[in-house]
């Protein structure tokens, strides 16, 4: 099923400062997939991003479209919740593959683009639960029991 492309995506970063994203292969979904710049139509979606984590402790995604995030160290988390900065970036260079990553919730470009608008987050939790985020923290053997389930 073909979607609409949104008007506008959402970025989330730790660096206030940024005025041109570039696409980079820090992050990729598969070896073959080349630098890109990620952003969501889903602005709940975007403020999961906003905490430097991996999957060995955190796991998020969405369920029925409703955005959750698993955590297994509630102080590490804490503790690395500074804010960070939502951006908005105009989607028309962006697509999305519905077979890779969050699909329709997950565009990517090639193409290097510039910011919209740009709205600082103090905190990640907060901004998370006021954009209906369902946040859960959970002591680590319920995590790897999820991981593994």
């Amino acid at each position: 099923m073909e979607h609409e492309k949104p008007l506008v995506l959402f970025h989330a970063s730790r660096n206030p400062h940024i005025t041109v994203f570039e696409p980079r292969a820090e992050t990729t979904r598969d070896k073959n997939e080349g630098p890109r710049v990620f952003a969501t139509p889903n602005r709940a979606i975007a403020s999961l991003f906003l905490v430097a984590t991996d999957d060995s402790w955190v796991q998020s995604g969405a369920i029925n479209g409703v955005p959750y995030i698993i955590i297994s160290d509630e102080e590490r988390f804490r503790a690395m919740d500074t804010g960070g900065t939502i951006y908005s970036l105009p989607s028309d260079t962006f697509v999305y593959d519905p077979n890779k990553g969050l699909g329709e919730l997950e565009w990517t470009s090639t193409e290097a683009v510039c910011a919209i608008n740009i709205e600082h987050v103090q905190s990640a939790i907060t901004d998370m639960h006021t954009h209906g985020v369902k946040v859960y923290f959970v002591n680590p053997d319920t995590f790897n029991a999820i991981q593994t389930a």
